[in-house]
């Protein structure tokens, strides 16, 4: 079992991303869905404005689609490019900022879920650092979930040994490949001085 917060000495940032107006004005009307057995009438009302809430986004989002094929074609043209010529555009990758998933001091034996996934659908790599000033050594199990929990969760590879006060690094390869990835902290004896930070960012696509 995961450890309750017990204060301020562990932390795990990682990096995430945003999500979109689309994807907003969707979870919203999914959580507005009727049950299963409601009335028709009901049932109907809710496709009705579903359907009155979702035209105008989309619209929006063609709009933004036919300005951004407008934008891209003058630039071609100004470039000596003419149309139907293949090109290719390479977006460099950029890292992304981190966000702290845990934040415990560790004085106790057992094992330690992170407080959150990490969503690792935009990303290209991913890596974890961890600094440990705790005076007893440590193991790091990095876990792989299809969902956004940790519980139920795969181990990715081995335990990886994090000595006291020692500093250590891990990033899943491409085919340990996980949407939702964390991390687990497991200690033999328990700590009686000292943090444990763990520092984790994703190198991704910018963002439009």
């Amino acid at each position: 079992m995961a450890e309750e917060d017990r204060g301020k000495g562990v932390g795990l940032l990682v990096g995430g991303i945003g999500g979109t107006v689309l994807g907003v004005a969707i979870a919203t009307l999914l959580q507005a869905k009727p049950a299963e057995a409601a009335p028709p009438e009901e049932k109907l009302n809710y496709l009705i404005e579903l359907l009155t809430a979702l035209i105008p986004v989309l619209a929006e989002v063609a709009a933004g689609q036919i300005t951004l094929n407008q934008s891209l074609q003058q630039w071609l043209a100004a470039q000596g490019i003419e149309p139907g010529v293949e090109i290719s555009i390479s977006t460099p990758w950029v890292a992304g900022e981190p966000e702290e998933i845990y934040n415990n001091p560790i004085r106790l034996v057992g094992t330690f879920d992170c407080n959150k996934m990490v969503r690792w659908t935009r990303g290209k790599r991913i890596v974890f650092k961890v600094e440990s000033s705790l005076d007893q050594a440590c193991q790091i199990q990095l876990v792989g979930n299809i969902d956004d929990t940790i519980n139920l969760s795969s181990n990715i590879n081995g335990l990886l040994a994090c000595a006291a006060n020692g500093n250590i690094s891990v990033g899943p390869a491409w085919d340990d490949w996980h949407p939702f990835i964390g991390l687990r902290i497991i200690t033999a004896v328990a700590p009686t001085t000292g943090g444990y930070y763990q520092l984790g960012q994703q190198e991704e696509l910018p963002l439009p």
